[in-house]
C-alpha cells in the first residue's frame, strides 16, 4: 500500500465522537473530514515554523516540500494516465 494509501485509509476510518442526531451522515461525514483537515493545517503550519527557525530549513525547501505530488494531482484532477 502506497502512502498516499495509507493517509486515504486514515481519512476513511477516522470518525469523531460527536454524535448529533440533528446531522444527516453526509453532513457529520463533512464535519470529520474539516476536523481532520484543520488539525493537518495547524501540524503542518507548526512544523513547518520550527523547522525554518530552529533547524534554519530554507521556505523554498518548505514549500517544495509540501507541493502536491503527481499522485495526488492525478486523484484530484481526475486524470488517469501513469504519466
Amino acid at each position: 500500500m502506497s502512502s498516499f494509501e495509507q493517509a486515504r485509509a486514515h481519512v476513511a476510518a477516522f470518525r469523531s465522537d460527536i454524535d448529533d442526531p440533528n446531522l444527516s451522515m453526509g453532513e457529520g461525514e463533512l464535519r470529520d473530514l474539516a476536523l481532520l483537515r484543520d488539525a493537518v493545517d495547524e501540524a503542518i503550519a507548526v512544523h513547518v515554523r520550527e523547522l525554518v527557525r530552529f533547524e534554519g530549513m530554507p521556505w523554498t525547501t518548505a514549500a517544495s516540500a509540501l507541493a502536491a505530488s503527481p499522485t495526488v494531482l492525478r486523484y484530484r484532477y481526475g486524470r488517469f494516465s501513469k504519466e
